[in-house]
């Protein structure tokens, strides 16, 4: 994120957006000009010049006031443009790199981030332009009139220009704090919330209220120390302006006493050194603001780079698979070691083990969602064809299906509008045709993710929909019927191992009946 990329998006609105920022500050050093022009008309006791200079004053404050309005309407726009270009490049990265990242890093990086270097990089950027014009419109007024005030004005200049490097170590902190704090406010929030149900039934609140207090709080202390160094930062620029202000104000009075000035330049001196200071405390604040935030914009930066996929060419869908000397280890020291064995194509093999024994870790393998630390797995097709697989073709069902707040159908069909005929078929197969009829729009029904107006068993059978439609020749599901009831598991088994689709199914509360269904069983040990 950077001006530079800014002005790449749209020049013309970019100029234009700073081009009326710096009208509206010339306008303002205009009105004070003119204010000096009326006090001198009013000493001469001319009131057609008097009043001349007044209209010129009313008609450049109308302007100058226009501009700064238009300016901020074009720059906002421009910077909403900006910002939705990039939320797009982050969705398309977190997308495309295919790893797994914590929702609330994401939305934290989506709006908090976003929003940080909106307030404190691209605005103070139009802020800086417009006071950097400001004090050149002043010092070129302050030129005409007297040029030892434009000298005692850049040694003023000077300080206030050094003053924001005393603290801007110490505000990059602060803002990587209030972003790191807040990623991890968001995480307590999605750990926690998606439990509601389960803290309410154990009247548990206490222990919600208490650690999303101590987040927030931790958030809190982060902003107040932010705010904190801001402050600072200001009144160091405050003090500055003050003796500033004072000295200017001194050294016009001696000269217009010592007629080295005109008369009017005591009444305008103050509007003048107004400018002048206010838009070097100005520049000091914002200017500190935007470079604290570099680390945050190379953060960015980096998320949003397009992913490489070394793509291989001929992908096939895989039908079977084998694996030899697999392992993993986890970043806690701990790992699961996985034996040798084969699923053959159109296999139906019940996958059982103790819990911990790497049941729901092997298919994050099979799926690529994790790598492992040795060992390998081979993937065929159903001649039996050692193949390079195309992993995504690879259905999955997890026990805890991910559904969107789209309708049915289009959770089934995953959005894919040529899969549209093949969804009645399927629905029937996974058991979901009655609960279908119940609801009023069928499968138009809109999901509600907040309110769940669909059951744990409903949502199961939707996911299981979504895998008949997309015709997975090697189908992994992770207790996929856990939450349906034991006649309609029959149900959907008996379908499943009709068809050639080579199945791994992990599952631990079968009858005996549901175990004959299967061709074999691999035990999982630790």
């Amino acid at each position: 994120m950077s001006w530079q990329e800014l002005f790449k998006l749209n020049p013309w609105r970019f100029c234009v957006g700073i081009l009326l920022q710096m009208l509206g500050a010339v306008g303002e050093i205009g009105v004070a000009y003119l204010l000096t022009l009326q006090f001198d008309a009013v000493r001469s006791r001319d009131l057609r010049m008097f009043v001349f200079w007044s209209v010129l004053q009313i008609i450049c404050y109308v302007l100058t006031y226009l501009s700064y309005n238009l300016a901020g309407i074009i720059w906002q726009k421009h910077v909403q443009n900006y910002l939705h270009l990039i939320r797009q490049e982050l969705t398309d990265h977190y997308f495309e790199d295919g790893k797994s990242h914590l929702s609330s890093s994401v939305q934290n990086r989506l709006t908090n981030d976003l929003t940080l270097l909106h307030n404190d990089y691209l605005n103070s950027f139009r802020y800086v332009a417009g006071m950097a014009i400001t004090i050149l419109s002043v010092a070129l007024t302050l030129f005409t009139f007297q040029w030892t005030l434009l000298i005692t004005c850049l040694v003023f200049a000077g300080v206030q220009i050094y003053l924001p490097k005393l603290l801007n170590k110490p505000l990059q902190k602060a803002i990587n704090r209030v972003s790191d704090t807040n990623k991890k406010y968001l995480q307590t929030l999605g750990d926690w919330l998606i439990g509601l149900s389960e803290i309410r039934r154990y009247l548990a609140s206490q222990k919600l209220f208490k650690v999303i207090a101590e987040k927030s709080g931790r958030l809190e202390i982060a902003n107040i120390q932010k705010q904190k160094v801001d402050q600072e930062l200001d009144y160091l620029n405050q003090l500055a302006y003050s003796v500033g202000d004072a000295l200017i104000f001194l050294l016009t009075g001696f000269l217009v006493v010592e007629h080295l000035a005109v008369f009017g330049l005591i009444a305008s001196i103050g509007n003048f050194n107004s400018a002048l200071f206010g838009s070097l405390q100005g520049i000091a604040n914002y200017g500190g603001r935007m470079r604290s935030t570099k680390k945050l914009r190379q953060e960015i930066l980096k998320s949003r780079k397009e992913v490489e996929n070394k793509k291989v060419a001929n992908l096939q869908q895989p039908a079977a698979f084998s694996i030899k000397n697999l392992a993993v280890a986890f970043a806690n020291g701990e790992g699961v070691t996985f034996p040798n064995f084969e699923v053959k194509a159109g296999e139906k093999v019940l996958l059982t083990g103790d819990s911990g024994t790497g049941k729901s870790t092997l298919f994050k393998l099979i799926l690529g969602e994790l790598q492992a630390s040795r060992g390998k797995i081979r993937f065929f097709d159903e001649n039996e064809k050692l193949i390079h697989p195309d992993l995504a073709a690879i259905g999955y069902l997890p026990q805890n299906p991910v559904l969107f707040p789209a309708t049915i159908a289009e959770n089934i069909t995953m959005f894919n509008a040529r899969l549209n005929g093949l969804v009645a078929s399927a629905t029937k197969k996974a058991q979901l045709a009655t609960d279908i009829a119940k609801f009023p729009n069928g499968l138009q029904t809109i999901i509600n993710l907040d309110k769940l107006n669909i059951s744990g068993g409903q949502r199961q059978k939707i996911v299981l929909a979504r895998g008949k439609v997309h015709h997975s020749k090697l189908l992994l599901i992770d207790e996929g019927t856990s939450a349906i009831d034991q006649k309609a598991t029959m149900k959907i088994l008996d379908q499943l191992v009709k068809t050639d689709t080579t199945i791994v199914f992990i599952a631990h509360n079968l009858n005996e009946g549901m175990r004959n269904i299967f061709d074999r069983e691999i035990h999982l040990s630790k």
